[in-house]
């Protein structure tokens, strides 16, 4: 078999495996599934929205509640591969499955590569790295907050990112979306781009 027809045969099969997975979703993750994919085209895609983890966390969380979707937004940390330590992260959880379209776009991909467009822990589209997600109660995140703090030209950045964790965190953990969005920066016409 030539390597075009190889590859024509592999990616039938992943859009019949996204098929069957898309198929598989309940009407609440077809929900999530579909804001996810226009949070990712419309804002993050077109309009270039990055760095606002946080964010669409928070706006999914809510967004999704008044549907009647309860959905857990999560403020972690995630590791991209490339080095020891870890960057401060939001995602939403439903059952326990992450959905995230904050990375399919970075401003400085160079020193923070693209991610996966994620839902429910499945991969539609995949990015430069591939991120590895960690809750603040991992080891892994207590060592690898040693080592930034052991390394001198981290500390002013590092500092300044755990106590803007903390503040995130608390707001996740009060379940305060609506109070978040209610004093963040606005994000121009989100309902437009929502319809």
């Amino acid at each position: 078999m030539g390597e075009a027809k190889r590859r024509q045969k592999e990616i039938a099969q992943l859009k019949e495996r996204e098929k069957v997975w898309r198929e598989s979703l309940s009407e609440e993750e077809q929900i999530i599934l579909l804001l996810a994919e226009r949070l990712d085209q419309r804002l993050v895609g077109e309009r270039r929205f990055s760095e606002g983890c946080y964010h669409l966390a928070f706006f999914m969380t809510q967004y999704l509640a008044n549907k009647g979707i309860i959905v857990t937004p999560v403020v972690g940390w995630i590791n991209d591969g490339t080095w020891k330590g870890v960057t401060s992260h939001a995602w939403i959880e439903y059952l326990d499955k992450k959905t995230d379209s904050s990375l399919t776009y970075t401003t400085h991909p160079k020193d923070q590569p693209t991610g996966a467009l994620l839902v429910q822990d499945y991969v539609l589209r995949k990015g430069k790295a591939s991120y590895t997600y960690y809750k603040n109660d991992d080891p892994i995140v207590a060592e690898s907050i040693e080592w930034m703090r052991s390394v001198p030209e981290l500390e002013s950045v590092f500092s300044h990112k755990v106590d803007e964790h903390k503040i995130m965190l608390n707001i996740a953990s009060s379940n305060d979306a609506r109070k978040y969005l209610e004093n963040a920066p606005q994000v121009e016409n989100t309902k437009i781009l929502l319809v």
